[in-house]
C-alpha cells in the first residue's frame, strides 16, 4: 500500500509529524491510542518491511521512527511506513519489523518510547530543526502544512532521547508483552 494514498496526512521522513496527524483522525474516537517511538542507545534503528527499504529482505536503518498504535479488539499498529497494510495487528507488526536483533551489540537494541496519545497531542512540536544538515539545506523535503510548533518551543529532542522523556521506555520484550501478547 502506497502511504500517499491511505488518505492521512503523510510525508516522508517525517514520521514524528504523520503520527501526530493520524492520532486526530476520526477512526480513532473513543478508541485508546498511543504514539510510539523507536529509539536506541546506539542511535540506530533497523525496522523490516518498511517502503524506503530497497530491498525487501533489508532493513530500514533510522535514528528514530514513530508510529500510532490503537486498541481495536487487539493492538493494532498504524505505520503509514509498513509495507504490512494499514493497520496491522501489533504482534505481527512487531514480530516482521524488529528481527535479526542478535547479530548487532545490546546499545543497538530497540527502546520504545509509549506516549499516550492525548499527551503527545499537547505536548509534542517540531521547527523541524532536527532536518536541516550541516549547511542549512534540507535532508528531507519538508511536509506541505505548516510546523507543529505548540508552545513554539521544539520538544523533539524530549521524546527522541532514549534516556528520558515523556511517557514509558520499554524494550522489545517489555513492549511485546504488554501490548503484542495473543491473549489481548
Amino acid at each position: 500500500m502506497d502511504p500517499q494514498k491511505t488518505g492521512y496526512k503523510y510525508a516522508t521522513n517525517y514520521c514524528e509529524e504523520n503520527a501526530w496527524h493520524l492520532c486526530q483522525e476520526p477512526i480513532f474516537e473513543g478508541v485508546e491510542v498511543k504514539v510510539v517511538f523507536v529509539l536506541s542507545h546506539g542511535g540506530v534503528c533497523r525496522l523490516w518491511d518498511q517502503h524506503l527499504a530497497g530491498d525487501e529482505d533489508e532493513p530500514v536503518c533510522w535514528d528514530y521512527h514513530a508510529f500510532v498504535v490503537a486498541l481495536q479488539g487487539e493492538w493494532m499498529a498504524w505505520d503509514l511506513d509498513t509495507r504490512l497494510g494499514l493497520p496491522a495487528p501489533l504482534r505481527i507488526y512487531l514480530a516482521s519489523t524488529f528481527r535479526n536483533s542478535d547479530d548487532l551489540p545490546d546499545f543497538f537494541d530497540p527502546v520504545f518510547r509509549v506516549v499516550d496519545a492525548e499527551e503527545y497531542l499537547a505536548t509534542f512540536s517540531s521547527d523541524r530543526g532536527h532536518m536541516l544538515g550541516p549547511g542549512g539545506e534540507w535532508m528531507a523535503t519538508p511536509p506541505e502544512w505548516e510546523p507543529i510548533l505548540a508552545g513554539g518551543t521544539s520538544t523533539m529532542d524530549w521524546f527522541i532521547n532514549p534516556e528520558e522523556g515523556p511517557g514509558e521506555l520499554l524494550s522489545l520484550e517489555e513492549f511485546r508483552a504488554g501490548f503484542a501478547n495473543e491473549e489481548d
